[in-house]
């Protein structure tokens, strides 16, 4: 039996236009009415998120930036908050330069400029740097502004170059989390210790009075594998890599043809077409 569905946005609850298909909105609000309490895991930030938790009508605990920050949204209370140590982050920033690796330093959870970067990008993630221009600003040189510890930091390049400027980096220290890759780039997001939406799912299981069993989690990237590896219903969008598919349960339709809809009502509704 389900008890708890949990939700990722980019390419799962949001549609290719980042909003939220009117079908999916009315099937979580059905499974609300049934009691199957429901949540996001994101690896987006609370200040880009957040329009798109309320719009649901959550007020539980929300997972941000792939387990870094979970907030209670019925009390804005914080329940965890995983930083980054200033010195792995500037020899991050040092180990990218030397494989030509652009990187961006997200410099804090609660600030809406939280993008510090020294250089511009050119590739196939230009659609994500122009959709977050509101939250960048740029400097001369970041690794003379990283004077404290910071949120994560992310790393676009080419998937082999990324892996081996990262290589160096104890998990007891940081934590290493590959999201998406796009044409022939992969984007990676370096975190502080401990931090994955499947951490963040067990930090979580005693809040909602669950097992890993009873949970539904509906996710299409490379950052959903190690939670959908250990939920007791793993639901892949349609869109998703098909080496991310192969640990589905199910398969459901893409973000623009309401899958997070389909999946909500025949696994964890039982409605019949």
């Amino acid at each position: 039996m389900i008890k708890l569905i949990v939700l990722d946005l980019d390419g799962t609850l949001l549609s290719s236009e980042k909003k939220i298909n009117p079908v999916d909105r009315e099937a979580v609000k059905e499974a609300l009415d049934a009691g199957i309490s429901v949540t996001v895991f994101t690896g987006r930030s609370k200040h880009s998120a957040s329009r798109y938790v309320k719009e649901l009508g959550i007020g539980v605990p929300v997972v941000f930036q792939n387990g870094a920050l979970i907030v209670d949204f019925s009390s804005g209370k914080i329940l965890r908050m995983v930083k980054l140590s200033r010195e792995i982050a500037k020899k991050v920033v040092l180990e990218a330069r030397k494989k030509d690796i652009f990187y961006i330093i997200y410099t804090e959870f609660s600030t809406i400029k939280d993008m510090m970067v020294d250089r511009s990008y050119k590739g196939p993630y230009e659609y994500y740097m122009k959709q977050n221009t509101w939250r960048m600003y740029f400097v001369k040189d970041v690794v003379d502004h990283i004077r404290e510890d910071v949120a994560e930091i992310a790393l676009i390049g080419k998937k082999d170059s990324v892996e081996e400027a990262v290589s160096w980096i104890d998990e007891r220290e940081a934590s290493v989390i590959k999201s998406t890759e796009v044409g022939g780039e992969s984007f990676w997001e370096i975190f502080g210790p401990g931090c994955s939406k499947a951490t963040a799912l067990e930090f979580l299981l005693e809040h909602f009075g669950v097992s890993k069993d009873e949970v539904m989690f509906i996710g299409d990237g490379y950052n959903d594998v190690e939670v959908l590896k250990i939920v007791g219903y793993p639901v892949v969008m349609g869109n998703a890599p098909e080496d991310v598919k192969k640990y589905a349960k199910y398969i459901t339709s893409d973000n623009d043809s309401g899958g997070v809809a389909e999946a909500i009502r025949k696994i964890a509704l039982k409605k019949s077409e």
